[in-house]
């Protein structure tokens, strides 16, 4: 990870301006915050309470630079939040992503996949249930769909959702651990907005007790009038920039 930050009083010895640190850090790690939910449309989101990656990485730069540094550019990307066999999603710099990291044990490795994503796309299946959306990621040439629960109380979440409410666009960064290669896709998701207006009054409600036992308990199946196409417009950019005013 690296922070640019931008000094237009100094010069550097070749001549132009800007200085560069690099800090390890891992964003994955959550956090307790306390702010309030993003806006879908005109309506708004509960309270965050989980602190997302923007949060987390926007704290981190504040103590590597004193007050009054100015802007602040913290450079990322996306296979820094993957997890293995897990899908997640993210909103970090106001781009709606969807990081995949497979193993063997969920699949092979990622050729021909890639081919065809390009060619079929990808399906969302955006399912408000009582306090949770349950998302499943279906991709072509996999045996399996990628189901997951999201709350509405975790920062990640929200911004996933607000960014691509508004855009009705989402990423999708898709990685395996035997080699290097990186599928990176932007995909038109039609039809998403009118799904997440859909289900706003179910899946804002409290969340559940035992997130697993609820999600288990309607997993059984896909819902088609939830299904979101995703068709592939082009590659997503690897790196993403967020500023930070210090």
């Amino acid at each position: 990870m690296a922070f640019w930050r931008r000094d237009r009083k100094r010069k550097t010895p070749s001549g132009g301006t800007g200085s560069i640190s690099v800090n390890v850090f891992d964003p994955r790690t959550p956090g307790p915050v306390d702010r309030p939910g993003l806006l879908l449309g005109e309506r708004r989101l509960p309270r965050i309470t989980v602190s997302s990656f923007t949060d987390r990485l926007t704290a981190h730069a504040r103590t590597l630079h004193p007050p009054g540094t100015g802007p602040v550019s913290v450079i990322m990307q996306h296979r820094t939040f993957a997890e293995e066999d897990g899908v997640v999603f993210m909103g970090f710099a106001g781009r709606p992503g969807i990081v995949v990291r497979m193993t063997p044990q969920l699949r092979a490795d990622l050729y021909d996949l890639g081919e065809a994503i390009a060619v079929d796309g990808a399906v969302l299946y955006v399912d408000a249930h009582e306090g949770f959306l349950r998302i499943s990621l279906v991709l072509p040439e996999m045996a399996v769909e990628l189901d997951v629960g999201l709350l509405l109380r975790e920062g990640n979440v929200q911004e996933f959702l607000a960014s691509a409410y508004a855009t009705e666009t989402v990423e999708l960064h898709i990685q395996h651990t035997t080699h290097d290669r990186l599928l990176n896709y932007t995909c038109a998701a039609p039809g998403l907005r009118a799904v997440l207006d859909e289900g706003f009054d179910l899946y804002t409600q409290p969340a559940p007790a035992d997130l697993r036992a609820s999600l288990l308990a309607v997993n059984g199946s896909l819902n088609p009038a939830v299904r979101v196409p995703l068709r592939v417009t082009g590659n997503a950019d690897l790196a993403m920039a967020h500023n930070v005013e210090v």
